[in-house]
């Protein structure tokens, strides 16, 4: 196939195949794989290499880690199918790259050779190639120069297929002003809360029997979930650092030795224009009144601003410019002034106050600091020893009797908080622990430690009606009442019109016009506006929340009008992203196409082995 003209998007995915690839080899690399594949599997006839597979890992997991805005666990990484993801990447990708070898696909040998010649990463001092430097890069990472070569030159075939695919592809113009007509209707209607006005004796109180069969039909409301119980032992430095005595002579030391910090002079944010000659100057500065702006002056001089901001300047560093900057009252443009560079305006974009804290200002938090440092020193000195501790086989009890750990219990479910069941590092080693494992010390985001034991595992059991006899009162009173607050809703929406509107009933109505789909409302669940949009005009309906039963009444439907300024935006807005999921549901469905019609063989021995090295590196 005759070769095709390539962007310089191209160098990018180059450099980015080069980046992965260095990751993956050096991440891999380093722990190493036992036996002697170097492939997980194949597609078609395209093997699927340890390190691609391996990059795929990383890619997924980064992925996943900064959703969350966390590290994940290895119990966690299986979970979540960070593998099953990695895996069907890159069987889509080598799908891919087999399709472009059947369809004969490729870039030439001269074109290849100037793409990687031209790479930034392998440039001499004088901007020619440099050999030395890509035979360093390919024995650094442990991969042969045939091997590169065909990587960049699989990259860029997927691209020309790519590109072939989706050239000329584009959304119906008519999807745009249907989603921008979806998006800009409006809705005018009212809704009224309806409180328990059905009741006219008050809250109900239940029968024995009335209780026994709420029990017995509703046991969700009183099932205990499945929990474990937990002992534990922890020490943080909030706990140590109480205990821990400072003098005033010490803390008075430390805000002496950083006095810096806690008293600083006025400063000023400038700009500072210089010029050849004092007159050039001062005929600057008089341009000013006749409408010119600083910017103006620094552009004639052939400047950006970012050449002339002196950021923020504390007295007794301008030198004969001093009195002229420090001396003025407010923010302008001040000058002529000499300086080593010559005469100059000075722009004062603002006037920072000098700040002074007194040591009583600052002592209570110089107090709490230098508390909190010492209390996190004294849990890491006793690391060690706790380590040995229970790598002797001493108990938690034990530990938390021999050192300062503080022993605690815990019925433990995903639900519980307050207390260690607040740290994320706890919740993570609970939620896997079992009987069989020996506590270990693990460190809190907090400097802390602690380590835990599974007692026991309590499967989830509905708790007796005499164990919960008072939750059972108020959760029966409360589905009675909203039982008939609902039958009460129920009768005025038979009722209500246009002539007998909410209010009539003795409803506080509110009206709302023009509201959009993505109207806020408060006081009223989200459920309300969805709701609307899905009724027709002169409907009523029942919108019901935890807080209660609300009644809803559409009035008019508003049409969007797309010749609006707005709409218009939000059309040319849309067209961007509708263009590029366009062309992502396309490229998914010709990959899935021909990945179904592509032999797949998977080494699961090799992908096992893989995964388990990946688990065990601490991600």
């Amino acid at each position: 196939m005759a070769e095709r003209k390539r962007s310089k998007a191209s160098t990018t995915a180059v450099w980015i195949i080069i980046g992965l690839l260095m990751f993956g080899m050096i991440g891999f690399g380093a722990v190493g794989l036992s036996g002697t594949a170097r492939s997980v599997g194949t597609v078609g006839d395209k093997p699927i290499s340890v390190n691609l597979y391996y990059n795929a890992l990383n890619t997924e997991l980064n992925n996943a880690q900064q959703q969350l805005g966390r590290r994940l666990s290895a119990t966690e990484i299986e979970a979540f199918g960070i593998e099953n993801s990695a895996l069907a990447r890159v069987v889509r990708q080598r799908a891919m790259d087999q399709q472009t070898a059947d369809l004969g696909i490729s870039t030439g040998d001269e074109r290849l050779r100037a793409q990687i010649q031209g790479l930034e990463g392998f440039s001499s001092l004088t901007g020619g190639f440099d050999r030395d430097a890509y035979d360093r890069y390919l024995d650094r990472n442990n991969i042969s120069s045939s091997d590169f070569e065909t990587m960049v030159r699989e990259e860029n075939a997927r691209g020309i297929l790519q590109t072939a695919i989706l050239t000329g592809l584009q959304p119906p113009a008519a999807y745009q002003d249907i989603i921008v007509g979806y998006l800009q209707e409006t809705r005018d209607y009212s809704w009224a809360k309806v409180a328990d006005e059905g009741f006219s004796t008050g809250v109900p109180v239940p029968t024995d029997d009335d209780l026994v069969k709420f029990h017995a039909e509703n046991p969700e409301i009183f099932t205990l979930p499945a929990s474990k119980d937990i002992a534990y032992i922890w020490l943080t430095p909030d706990m140590v650092s109480e205990t821990i005595d400072v003098s005033d002579d010490e803390l008075r030391q430390i805000y002496e030795d950083r006095s810096s910090e806690f008293n600083q002079p006025e400063t000023r944010l400038l700009d500072r224009l210089v010029f050849p000659d004092e007159a050039a100057a001062q005929a600057a500065l008089d341009s000013l009144s006749s409408g010119k702006t600083f910017e103006d002056l620094v552009t004639d001089r052939g400047l950006e601003l970012g050449d002339v901001s002196m950021g923020d300047v504390q007295p007794g560093t301008l030198g004969e410019a001093e009195e002229v900057v420090f001396g003025a009252a407010e923010p302008g443009v001040v000058g002529p002034a000499q300086t080593s560079l010559g005469p100059a305006l000075f722009r004062i974009n603002a006037i920072l106050d000098a700040q002074v804290q007194s040591f009583e200002d600052v002592k209570a938090d110089l107090l709490a600091e230098r508390q909190t440092n010492e209390a996190a020193e004294i849990v890491s000195r006793g690391v060690e020893d706790i380590e040995d501790l229970l790598a002797g086989g001493a108990t938690i009890e034990d530990v938390a009797a021999e050192t300062d750990m503080q022993l605690g219990q815990i019925n433990w479910h995903p639900g519980v908080s307050g207390g260690i069941a607040d740290y994320e590092e706890f919740r993570s080693v609970a939620l896997g622990v079992t009987e069989d494992d020996f506590p270990e010390l693990i460190n809190l985001a907090d400097g802390g430690i602690f380590a835990i034991r599974m007692n026991q595992a309590n499967p989830s059991a509905v708790q007796p009606l005499e164990d919960v006899r008072d939750d059972a009162v108020t959760a029966w009173q409360n589905a009675e009442v909203a039982k008939e607050t609902r039958a009460f809703a129920e009768d005025i929406q038979s009722r209500v019109n246009d002539e007998n509107t909410l209010a009539s009933f003795g409803l506080t109505e509110r009206a709302e016009e023009d509201a959009v789909r993505t109207e806020f409302i408060e006081g009223a669940p989200p459920a309300l506006v969805s709701t609307v949009f899905e009724m027709t005009p002169g409907e009523t309906r029942i919108v019901e929340d935890a807080d209660g039963v609300i009644l809803v009444r559409l009035h008019t439907i508003h049409k969007a009008d797309l010749e609006t300024e707005e709409s218009q935006a939000l059309k040319s807005i849309l067209g961007a992203r509708l263009q590029q999921a366009f062309q992502v549901d396309v490229l998914g469905a010709f990959g899935a196409s021909v990945q179904a019609d592509t032999d797949i063989n998977l080494n699961q021995g090799a992908l096992q082995s893989v995964n388990s090295q990946f688990r065990g590196l601490g991600h």
